[in-house]
């Protein structure tokens, strides 16, 4: 226990002053006590990368908690090992775990001088103070003594400045204990009470405390005050306050101020990511992926076996976690729920799960499954000259070992989703189709219908066939006031869904990831495009077609060769593509329809079916 007394250590008090210099942007740091040095390292680092005038860590820096000096002393070191990193003037604020004990207080001295127990400073047009809540026996306290001591720091830097000129200052006060969080009845939430009222009177912007490993803010009379916490967090809950973050901190010459709260682990290097990480780390990637299935009807009795290809692309065998998630409420049974897949190099295994339900759910509690594997790699936390350093030991600072993580393991994720995609049967042409706009039903009698709309009555409805040559497409859409019709798209590659149009889109191989496009507007304008990645991907089509407008619909037939679609010949009977159609309607509030999930998303197209 200390034994200190106001009379042998007040000389050690002191305000430090710097001159005025523009725009200060500062740091504060929360508790570590060692409590996760891989992320506080790393904090410092990402401290260093926004280059602040100081820093600023609001107690609690090492564990402490001994009368062993040698053993205080050391932690120090490592401590002091840890700020490295920084390349900015280090202000600290004694916590209890740093100054709790006589001899934890002697060597706090010893390390930051006997100043920083209690102590002032200005930098531009801010005053900073450092006030101490673990003084002697004075534990969570705020003594009167302190309190006077408060009292004439801020009487004396105000004094500097006439009325209008404090106005633009900006104080802000430092301290371990949050004492105006403690409950009313404790000591020193009452002293905290007569420093608030003292406060108040000031151009107190902020004050920060710790102690308490959290984040919470409030105000009180037009002072915010913060809770704040570094690293240690041993559950994170990001909405209830428990995460690893430091504050960052612009004061103007104005007297305005900017805080900011970021998160530990969002700041990087420039070079955190080069062409090699681009290649090497994203090769573990987990495309996510639709299961198609059949059918599935709300309500009734469900026992079906669903299929799942895992695909392992790598030169080199892989582990994966199958986990299927089942929604709240979603009386669903699957077996197994969750496995371990061992799948070889360059080969894919496929894996079936039971479902079975006595009421099978709506299908926005359909369950969805979780493909995961893990791969160790570089964490790039550091710029690329600095692991270097890390890697090849040239980091020697005694007492100190460095545990930033320089490699670490990630998991690589993706959903696979449940899907029942719309069908439609494709039949082969018997006869012959006059490409001429009419779409007269008698011609087109053999080919199955689809027909979708936008949720009112302006319908699209749209016939296919085939023939070992082309691909029949007829379209009927519906449209009110046809002399309304947008066709303004042109150029080399013209815009058509920016008029009223009709668009095609073709997965040939069932990628769910590829796609061609195949677009016209109402007045014949053609927009085509390849597979993404295919360098020369805008093509001139050579399918003809013919566009009609009635009165209260427009409509328009395709005989699309194979070769406009990729392919060298047509489809055997049995096959199936993923295909989707939509249509853009300008005269619409919402304007674009489709026939299934989206446009640009492949696996959510329908399917079409060669017979």
């Amino acid at each position: 226990m200390k034994h200190k007394y106001l009379s042998a250590i007040i000389f050690f008090i002191f305000q430090i002053s710097t001159p005025a210099q523009g725009d200060v942007r500062f740091i504060v740091f929360g508790d570590t006590q060692f409590g996760n040095p891989p992320e506080f390292e790393r904090m410092v680092y990402e401290a260093s990368l926004l280059s602040p005038d100081f820093v600023i860590q609001v107690g609690d820096l090492i564990h402490g908690y001994t009368h062993d000096k040698q053993q205080l002393r050391a932690e120090w070191k490592r401590y002091k090992g840890q700020l490295s990193l920084l390349n900015s003037p280090f202000y600290p604020v004694p916590g209890n775990h740093d100054v709790v004990t006589d001899e934890a207080e002697e060597v706090y001295s010893e390390v930051w001088g006997k100043e920083k127990l209690l102590y002032s400073f200005d930098k531009g047009s801010g005053h900073f103070i450092i006030l101490n809540s673990w003084w002697g026996v004075e534990d969570d306290r705020i003594m009167p003594w302190q309190r006077d001591w408060l009292v004439k720091d801020l009487s004396d830097y105000s004094s500097q400045f006439s009325k209008k000129e404090l106005s633009t200052k900006s104080v802000f006060v430092f301290i371990h204990s949050p004492l105006w969080k403690y409950p009313k009845n404790h000591e020193g939430r009452k002293d905290w009470e007569i420093v608030h009222n003292i406060l108040k009177e000031y151009p107190v912007k902020l004050v920060v405390g710790g102690h308490t490993h959290e984040h919470v803010h409030q105000h009180s009379d037009g002072i915010d005050y913060l809770v704040i916490n570094s690293a240690g967090v041993r559950k994170e809950n990001m909405r209830g306050g428990k995460f690893s973050s430091f504050l960052h901190v612009v004061v103007k010459d104005n007297g305005e101020t900017d805080f900011a709260a970021i998160k530990a682990g969002s700041i990087y290097p420039l070079d955190t990511v080069d062409s090699l990480d681009r290649v090497e780390a994203n090769k573990y990637n987990i495309e996510e992926k639709t299961i198609l299935i059949d059918e599935w009807n709300e309500g009734e009795e469900l026992n079906k076996t669903v299929e799942v290809v895992i695909e392992n692309k790598l030169n080199e065998k892989r582990y994966y976690r199958l986990d299927w998630y089942i929604l709240n409420n979603a009386e669903i049974r699957i077996e197994p729920e969750s496995k371990w897949l061992t799948v070889p190099a360059e080969s894919n295994i496929k894996e079936s799960f039971l479902f079975t339900s006595n009421s099978t759910p709506s299908l926005n509690l359909m369950p969805h499954l979780e493909v995961s594997t893990s791969a160790e790699y570089r964490t790039g936390v550091l710029s690329r000259k600095l692991e270097a350093k890390y890697r090849n030991n040239q980091i020697n600072i005694e007492g100190y070992e460095p545990a930033i993580k320089l490699d670490d393991t990630f998991i690589y994720s993706g959903r696979y989703s449940l899907y029942v995609p719309p069908k439609v049967n494709v039949k082969k042409l018997t006869g012959a189709i006059k490409i001429d706009g009419e779409f007269i039903e008698e011609d087109w009698k053999d080919a199955d219908s689809i027909v979708f709309s936008n949720g009112n009555e302006i319908n699209t409805k749209l016939k296919i066939l085939y023939d070992n040559e082309f691909l029949y497409l007829a379209a009927r859409m519906d449209e009110p006031l046809t002399n309304t019709l947008k066709s303004t798209a042109e150029g080399d590659i013209p815009l058509t869904w920016n008029d009223d149009d009709i668009e095609l889109f073709f997965d040939t191989e069932k990628s769910q990831k590829d796609y061609i496009r195949l677009f016209q507007n109402s007045a014949g304008t053609r927009f085509n495009s390849l597979q993404r990645w295919v360098e020369d991907k805008y093509f001139k089509s050579k399918y003809k077609s013919k566009i009609i407008i009635y009165k209260e619909f427009w409509t328009i037939e395709f005989e699309i060769p194979w070769s406009d679609i990729d392919l060298e010949t047509g489809p055997k009977v049995g096959d199936e593509w993923a295909f989707n159609i939509g249509r853009h309607r300008q005269q619409a509030m919402v304007k674009q329809s489709k026939w299934a999930g989206g446009l640009y998303n492949p696996r959510e197209y329908g399917i079409m079916k060669f017979e």
